[in-house]
């Protein structure tokens, strides 16, 4: 892989490590602040709306920049809006600063995915997009567990301080290591306007829309798995870490066999199989929830499935854009990326909802409804020969 792939990934690592970390300090945060595990769970929802609306529409409004521009100026704004985060007093503030840093997330994903799979050959696009991501599961694998261990017995604002650090030493290393040749490829810069109107291409957003369906069915239930391994499976906040790493480190080895998958099965029946798998494991988290022994291994499929879908899906909407919508690759990028934030949004709206109005024991099967649903939806489209004909 050429080695600026990798810098990418030492960059998605600071993204991952400031989406995930507060899901592992919701009960100490709340504490902390005074206020809901509702409420805090919200700042989760508040960063993956702002990834949702920057990965599409800032992708599209910066499609004619230098792509070494825009990923500097994305990491910029990331490790300000991951310092004002560490600083907040109140959850208001901590809403306003993770959403502001979730909007050059969900923009440098977009950009970095799109520039990966344009450094390798087709064949490898789904192990190129892999590796970009490889930096969200190392964060999941090492920096969530470690950082919600810290967090709980020293200050979960320590634990914040550290994503501002990678995010800096991110952005170093895209300064000195990003090539300018490499910001299209050969591909003509796409007017803003013209770029815009492609987030509305309905062979677009049916590809995303599988995106959104999965990760809502994932996080309806990972937005809030501190407390329900508290309330439901009775471990205490350091066996929540250890399993959290359990999650991390599958999540990782999820992330690569994802991109082999789709490089071997091809994207369509990668997905549809990740799907069903994911659907599977939230079922039996419903039933055996209460077992710390068949949690772990629970847990642990639900990271590597997880996961394994980022690359997968990501890889999907790629190749339905190159090959029906050459000239808003990049769009797509962003519009899957919008997805993936779109679904952690609604999963953990959703979440909050099912606790609020029936208990936290019934996340898993909640989540399972949905991804079910995406599974149907995928299935009849892979296998639809109007979809075949007119994708």
């Amino acid at each position: 892989m050429p080695f600026v792939i990798y810098i990418f990934s030492l960059c998605a690592f600071a993204l991952g490590l400031t989406e995930f970390l507060v899901i592992g300090l919701v009960s100490a945060i709340s504490k902390d602040l005074n206020s809901s595990i509702e409420a805090v769970g919200m700042t989760v929802t508040a960063y993956a709306v702002g990834a949702t609306i920057g990965a599409p529409f800032l992708t599209a409004i910066t499609s004619n920049w230098q792509r070494k521009t825009v990923m500097i100026t994305t990491m910029s704004v990331f490790s300000l809006g991951s310092l004002a985060a560490t600083l907040s007093s109140s959850v208001t503030m901590m809403l306003v600063s993770r959403f502001i840093a979730g909007l050059a997330h969900g923009l440098f994903l977009a950009v970095a995915a799109t520039a990966a799979t344009q450094m390798v050959i087709p064949e490898k696009r789904g192990s190129a997009v892999a590796y970009v991501f490889a930096g969200l599961t190392l964060a999941l694998a090492f920096g969530v567990p470690i950082g919600t261990y810290l967090g709980s017995i020293i200050s979960w604002q320590l634990s914040f301080m550290s994503v501002t650090v990678c995010g800096l030493i991110g952005l170093v290393g895209l300064i000195f290591f990003m090539p300018k040749s490499a910001e299209h490829s050969g591909e003509a810069p796409t007017a803003p306007f013209k770029a815009l109107m492609h987030i509305f291409n309905p062979i677009l957003l049916l590809g995303a829309l599988i995106t959104v369906l999965g990760y809502t069915g994932a996080f309806t239930l990972y937005t809030y798995i501190a407390p329900l391994l508290f309330d439901i499976t009775k471990v205490s906040i350091q066996t929540a870490s250890y399993m959290m790493l359990i999650y991390g480190v599958c999540a990782a080895i999820g992330n690569i066999l994802g991109g082999k998958l789709s490089d071997t099965l091809g994207v369509d029946k990668a997905v549809i199989l990740i799907m069903l798998l994911l659907t599977i494991a939230l079922v039996c988290i419903n039933f055996y929830g209460v077992s710390m022994i068949v949690m772990c291994v629970l847990i642990g499929a639900m990271g590597a499935i997880s996961y394994a879908a980022v690359p997968a899906m990501q890889s999907r909407i790629i190749s339905i854009a190159h090959t029906y919508v050459p000239s808003a690759v990049p769009v797509a990028s962003g519009l899957n990326i919008a997805g993936f934030n779109s679904g952690i949004a609604l999963g953990s709206l959703l979440g909050g909802v099912i606790i609020s109005t029936l208990g936290i024991q019934y996340l898993a099967i909640g989540g399972a409804i949905i991804s079910f649903i995406g599974l149907a939806i995928i299935f009849l489209l892979s296998f639809s020969k109007k979809y075949r004909s007119h994708a």
